[in-house]
């Protein structure tokens, strides 16, 4: 008798060490799930937002629907000249004796990690150090740069990020109002390969699938940006990504960096995302501007003088004095064939004519 209530007592005991073994690794469970679900929806690289479906991000994030949203397309005619803009001072971009970075496929762009020994240290009130770099692109129909020029897309875009140099990170700074300062450039198709480009570009394939990433050795990365960096447009935005932060304080320069067409092709024909599907138009729409003032360090357009353009002004002057320069060429062509006309009346009256006299033989 004793025995079997001995073994009844096991029994449950087992049963009850079973259940709470089941229940403690549900919640568990549970407490994962919560955790993965809160990491997708404050992480921009989650995916559960792709380029197809740009209209719902606000409804995920709620900063998506900001009114001081990125891109914007640069209206040149609407820009405000500001010559008090200081000219951007980059400090520590050359990396050549710096060790590897680290370049990565993170299923919406190509990224590589900075070291925050780059850093912006004039132009903006604080100094900002680096933290990474990305592209955009499209594809052969479609160019793929996020801003655009009188609404003009070029084929893709560079952006450099930074952040500001008073908070410990990249992820602190992204929330805060004076948080992030971005350089960008667009990138146009010249007729020779860029080999600062290539330092990147030539390790594609190492970072093709989705979530992979590779070395490279250092490089200058100040030649990845325009050789220009006096002429900008400069105006208040947010990340083009999820969770759209509207904490960048925005850098367009003017002037094109040129790859050639194998090289842009191989950015916008290597990498893959998802299901082994190509990551191509990773670009968001413009947004609108909301009364958002966009200031330029030129004068991106002729001032009018009269109603004309400078441009107009001049090509009327130089029409006006090549017309007359051929009414005088045409006034001198008339006197002188004139005076030749009568020079010629003239020498004929002076002339005598006799009649040659046969001689008789």
């Amino acid at each position: 008798m004793q025995w079997e209530f001995f073994l009844t007592l096991l029994l449950f005991n087992s049963l009850w060490l079973i259940e709470a073994s089941t229940s403690s690794s549900s919640e568990e469970d549970d407490g994962s799930s919560e955790q993965d679900e809160e990491h997708h929806k404050t992480s921009s690289h989650g995916h559960h937002w792709s380029y197809n479906d740009q209209e719902a991000w606000s409804a995920a994030f709620q900063h998506c629907n900001g009114k001081s949203q990125s891109p914007i397309d640069v209206d040149t005619s609407k820009t405000i000249f500001t010559p008090s803009l200081p000219p951007i001072v980059l400090e520590g971009y050359d990396l050549t004796d710096a060790p590897a970075l680290t370049l990565m496929n993170n299923g919406h762009t190509l990224q590589l990690s900075l070291p925050n020994s780059m850093r912006i240290v004039r132009g903006f009130d604080q100094v900002y150090l680096a933290a990474q770099l990305h592209f955009h692109w499209g594809s052969v129909e479609v160019p793929g740069s996020e801003h655009t020029i009188d609404n003009v897309h070029f084929p893709a875009e560079i952006h450099v990020v930074h952040y500001n140099s008073k908070y410990a990170s990249l992820s602190e700074a992204a929330s805060k109002p004076d948080g992030l300062a971005v350089l960008g450039g667009f990138i146009g198709i010249g007729l020779h390969e860029n080999e600062n480009y290539e330092k990147i570009l030539s390790a594609l394939r190492d970072v093709s699938a989705e979530e992979s990433n590779t070395e490279i050795p250092g490089f200058n990365v100040r030649h990845l940006l325009p050789k220009n960096l006096e002429k900008f447009y400069r105006y208040n935005g947010s990340l083009t990504t999820p969770p759209c932060f509207q904490t960048v304080n925005w850098t367009i320069f003017n002037e094109t960096i040129t790859v050639s067409r194998r090289q842009l092709a191989a950015l916008e024909d290597t990498l893959k995302a998802g299901q082994n599907q190509l990551l191509s138009k990773n670009f968001r729409a413009p947004q609108l501007l909301h009364g958002r003032r966009v200031q330029a360090s030129f004068i991106s357009k002729p001032i009018p003088q009269n109603g004309l353009s400078r441009g107009d002004t001049l090509a009327i002057v130089f029409g006006a004095l090549f017309a007359a320069t051929l009414l005088v060429f045409a006034v001198y062509a008339c006197t002188q064939r004139r005076k030749y006309s009568k020079f010629k009346n003239s020498s004929k009256q002076n002339v005598i004519y006799k009649p040659a006299i046969k001689e008789e033989a």
